[in-house]
């Protein structure tokens, strides 16, 4: 019997535990997934990050036919997301703050 065994590093798993609170919902996960796919898709990879939260997923019952490349846009907003800034706030701020939205144009962050 071939047994998967799915360890990750308590920095990541920190990190996984944050998005599934920020993108906790279909409709902000598919936001973020379009807004990646415009205008971020170069940063999009596999890494710890994205099959630990592609697990994650999975062990929530939240099976997606592309569950890896999902996971993959989530991590590049995410990680993006806090580099980036409009009027002294981040980009992820801006999306927390307003419910899984941003209040600006995708390009005016810097």
């Amino acid at each position: 019997m071939n047994t998967k065994i799915f360890v990750t590093p308590p920095h990541v798993q920190t990190e996984v535990q944050k998005m599934n609170r920020i993108f906790d919902t279909p409709a902000k996960r598919a936001y973020v997934a379009d807004k990646v796919r415009l205008n971020l898709s170069d940063k999009t990879k596999r890494d710890f990050y994205s099959e630990s939260l592609a697990e994650s997923f999975k062990l929530q019952g939240l099976n997606n036919t592309n569950q890896d490349e999902y996971a993959q846009k989530i991590v590049a907003f995410y990680f993006y997301a806090q580099q980036v800034y409009y009027n002294g706030k981040s980009m992820l701020d801006d999306f927390i703050v307003n419910n899984g939205k941003l209040t600006h144009y995708f390009s005016t962050y810097r």
